[in-house]
C-alpha cells in the first residue's frame, strides 16, 4: 500500500488518479514492467530485477525534479492505493531511430507512454490517462508536439493513439523481429482543433 498517496500531487480524471511516482511505487513499477504480457511488443522484453525498476524510477524522478512533470503512476479513484499502470509524457531520451524523431526531440516535443496491468486492459484507461497527458502537454506545459511510438503489430496501442488524434508520421529505421516501430504525432494546433470536435 502507498501510505503517502494522500499527500502527493496528483491529477484526477473521471475514473483515475494520476500521481507523481514515489519510492513506494517501485514494486508496482517492477510488477508492471516485469510481466511478460505487458512486454509482448517490447523489444527488450520484461524487466529482470528490482534494480532495473529503481533505475527507471530515478530517471522519472530526475525529470520531475528538473521540469515538474513526467510519467505518472496510475490508480483507480475507487481503489486509490492500488497502482494499475504507468504513463504520461516525458522528453527524456527514449525516442527510436528516425531522422524525424531525432529532429523533433531537439524541439519542444515529448513522448507519450502508457503501460497497464493486464487486469486493467479493455476499460479505456489508457485513453483516459492520455487525454489528461495531452491536456497537460499543450495547455499546462506549452509543448509543441507529442509523439507516440508503437510497434506495427501492436494494434490496441495504434488504435488508442489514433483515437486521441495522433496521426501516423513515419516508420522508424530500427530493425527487429517484432517489426518496425511506427511514429505518431500531434501538435498543439491540431490538438486544439480536435478538442472542439
Amino acid at each position: 500500500m502507498n501510505s503517502d498517496l494522500d499527500s502527493r500531487e496528483k491529477i484526477v480524471s473521471d475514473r483515475l488518479i494520476l500521481y507523481r511516482p514515489s519510492q513506494d511505487d517501485i514494486a508496482s513499477i517492477y510488477d508492471i514492467h516485469a510481466d511478460p504480457a505487458t512486454n509482448h511488443f517490447n523489444p527488450v522484453g520484461p524487466m529482470q530485477s528490482m534494480d532495473e525498476a529503481l533505475a527507471l524510477f530515478k530517471h522519472w524522478q530526475m525529470e520531475w525534479d528538473e521540469k515538474n512533470w513526467g510519467y505518472w503512476t496510475i490508480a483507480l479513484k475507487s481503489k486509490p492505493d492500488r497502482i494499475i499502470g504507468v504513463g504520461g509524457i516525458s522528453n527524456r531520451p527514449r525516442f527510436g531511430g528516425s531522422t524525424l524523431v531525432e529532429r523533433l526531440k531537439k524541439q519542444n516535443a515529448a513522448n507519450m507512454y502508457f503501460r497497464f496491468k493486464p487486469e486493467a486492459w479493455g476499460f479505456g484507461y489508457a485513453s483516459e490517462m492520455a487525454k489528461k497527458a495531452l491536456d497537460t502537454a499543450f495547455n499546462n506545459i506549452g509543448l509543441d508536439i507529442v509523439l507516440g511510438l508503437t510497434r506495427e503489430a501492436n494494434i490496441p496501442s495504434r488504435k488508442t493513439l489514433l483515437s486521441l488524434g495522433l496521426s501516423f508520421v513515419e516508420m522508424s529505421d530500427d530493425k527487429h523481429e517484432l517489426g518496425p516501430q511506427l511514429i505518431f504525432s500531434i501538435d498543439a494546433k491540431t490538438y486544439a482543433i480536435e478538442r472542439k470536435k
